[in-house]
């Protein structure tokens, strides 16, 4: 090690968002911690897509349940409505629930499960059975958890399909099944719906590189509140995709089930935004800025639910009317916070594409991953050659780059990739620094020659990606990047 002057380790940056999706999550960041533990290792292609996918199929039923979700055109009594419309979408919702269930089910434990539940029904001992029940319902893994949720909505969908051929569901009938749906979900010990403004490290990323650069010139506590209210913007925005404008109506009865989601979810965003965001939004013309932003997506939500959303049973083209309209205030939205925020960005009223770029997100990452690269290839040299003082140089300067990397670059990987940046960033986080001893450094020099594999099959990637083809890579840009880390003094 250097001897000419103590080194004290360089602070090492933190992932601002997994830290406010965490504190999100209250009590059960551990349960959903361990649930994504579990994810990582699910060989599905899409996993974190189909774990989206199946929560907010829960959320909705959830909601759509709540009598005060429920519209009716003709504005009828609830004592003297028929609820069978009400209950067959709720049934078409938990179909799909359970069949992407099985999908992220792993093939072996389900089996297992399958078959540790037909030898509980054939046990005549009441006590091992009573043990075997206990034993399931304690769903001390994720994947236990899901096959009960699963079991469990499989078993309520039965039931609907014969309470679907009764004359008449009455109010009472619908409260009912409502309350044991809402049990099921509530109780479920890993699957439990997120709440509003409670967002998942597996698929709540904000994917602008003009947001991103935005967000990260905030103070703290300005950074947090903007950027929950994107967050919960482009959760909206990511149920709406399931609005598929290409079906041909009829659409699924679910998608009435998604619709009463985003407008209940949307009005609980638009309040937040008022009674929360704007107080603490920072100067005067950025709370009123929010403030518009609230009334207006308060305002068009209550428009759609008025006209459109009464209208379900009798326009075939409705669902696909209020998507499109929440669709449209959402976006707008999103860029008019932008606008608020960086007033001089460039972004032309209203062009929502233009700030979501998938090619500038891509030619932000691949530049990154080369950078990056080339700090884990220096450092390694380094080490290899026993250059002890420029080793540390170039590890103090990975340290100030990884900062800058989760602010950005990190949030616009795949899913996918998350494990392998993950194990190399907690390697740095926990590396004793300096990096005493020869042993030390040459696991070090180990784990950086692993990683840049890992880097360079990434860069490779993301280069071959449509975005990019025809878009050669800008080599000086990258290298002032990698030289402006190199050449700032260690803190």
């Amino acid at each position: 090690m250097s001897q000419d002057t103590p080194s004290s380790p360089p602070r090492v940056p933190r992932d601002f968002y997994a830290d406010l999706m965490r504190a999100s999550q209250t009590s059960r960041a551990g349960f959903l911690a361990e649930r994504e533990r579990w994810l990582r290792g699910v060989p599905v292609e899409g996993r974190e897509e189909l774990l989206f996918e199946f929560e907010m199929l829960l959320r909705a039923v959830e909601r759509y349940l709540n009598l005060n979700t429920v519209v009716d055109a003709r504005d009828r009594p609830l004592v003297t409505r028929d609820f069978r419309e009400e209950l067959a979408d709720v049934r078409d919702a938990m179909d799909r629930a359970i069949r992407v269930a099985r999908h992220l089910q792993d093939p072996d434990s389900d089996q297992k499960m399958v078959f540790r539940k037909y030898v509980e029904t054939q046990l005549a001992d009441d006590r091992v059975r009573r043990a075997l029940i206990e034993e399931q319902l304690d769903q001390e893994t994720p994947p236990e958890s899901l096959f009960v949720l699963r079991e469990a909505f499989d078993a309520l969908k039965n039931l609907l399909d014969h309470l679907l051929k009764l004359p008449a569901a009455n109010l009472g009938l619908f409260q009912d099944v409502g309350k044991l749906s809402l049990r099921e979900i509530v109780l479920n010990r890993y699957f439990r719906p997120f709440r509003p403004l409670e967002f998942r490290v597996e698929y709540d990323r904000l994917r602008s590189v003009r947001l991103l650069d935005t967000l990260v010139t905030l103070q703290e506590e300005q950074r947090t509140a903007f950027t929950t209210a994107f967050l919960g913007l482009f959760r909206l925005l990511h149920y709406l995709a399931y609005v598929d404008a290409e079906e041909q109506p009829p659409f699924s009865r679910r998608v009435r089930v998604l619709l009463a989601l985003v407008r209940s979810e949307a009005t609980a965003l638009a309040s937040w935004m008022h009674s929360e965001l704007s107080p603490n939004a920072g100067s005067k013309s950025l709370q009123a800025a929010t403030l518009r932003a609230a009334r207006d997506i308060a305002r068009e939500t209550e428009r759609v639910a008025r006209e459109v959303l009464v209208n379900l049973d009798r326009d075939a083209e409705a669902p696909l009317r209020a998507a499109s309209a929440f669709t449209a205030v959402l976006r707008t939205q999103v860029v008019a916070l932008v606008e608020a925020l960086a007033p001089n960005g460039g972004l032309a009223d209203g062009v929502f594409d233009e700030l979501m770029s998938p090619q500038e997100a891509a030619l932000r990452l691949r530049k990154d991953l080369w950078v990056y690269a080339q700090l884990c290839r220096a450092a390694e040299s380094h080490l290899r050659a026993e250059d002890v003082p420029a080793a540390e140089r170039v590890l103090d300067a990975l340290k100030g780059f990884l900062g800058y990397f989760h602010d950005g670059s990190y949030q616009l990987l795949r899913y996918g990739d998350y494990d392998a940046f993950d194990r190399f960033t907690s390697l740095l986080v926990e590396l004793p620094w300096p990096p005493e001893g020869p042993g030390i450094r040459a696991r070090l020099g180990e784990d950086l020659r692993r990683f840049i594999q890992t880097l360079e099959s990434t860069f490779h990637s993301v280069s071959r990606r449509t975005h990019l083809q025809g878009r050669g890579f800008d080599r000086q840009d990258a290298e002032a990047l990698r030289d402006r880390f190199l050449t700032t003094p260690a803190r």
